[in-house]
């Protein structure tokens, strides 16, 4: 989730095709009993946090230095 997330604004195309399978694994996690939803939507969320801090934190760490 979290590739799939910080590669989508760069390239929507591959972010969507990166998307489509995290999301199979997440649904087939919880099917399968390995995980109950809130597992994966917790895990879900961590990802979307860490490509969100991915992306800023360069541009952040740049305007301080400069």
């Amino acid at each position: 989730m979290a590739f799939s997330a910080a590669v989508a604004p760069a390239w929507p195309l591959a972010g969507a095709a990166c998307a489509l399978p995290a999301a199979l694994v997440a649904v087939q996690r919880v099917h399968s009993g390995a995980h109950y939803s809130s597992d994966v939507a917790a895990g879900a969320a961590i990802g979307l946090v860490a490509a969100a801090l991915a992306r800023v934190t360069p541009r952040l760490l740049i305007h301080r230095m400069g």
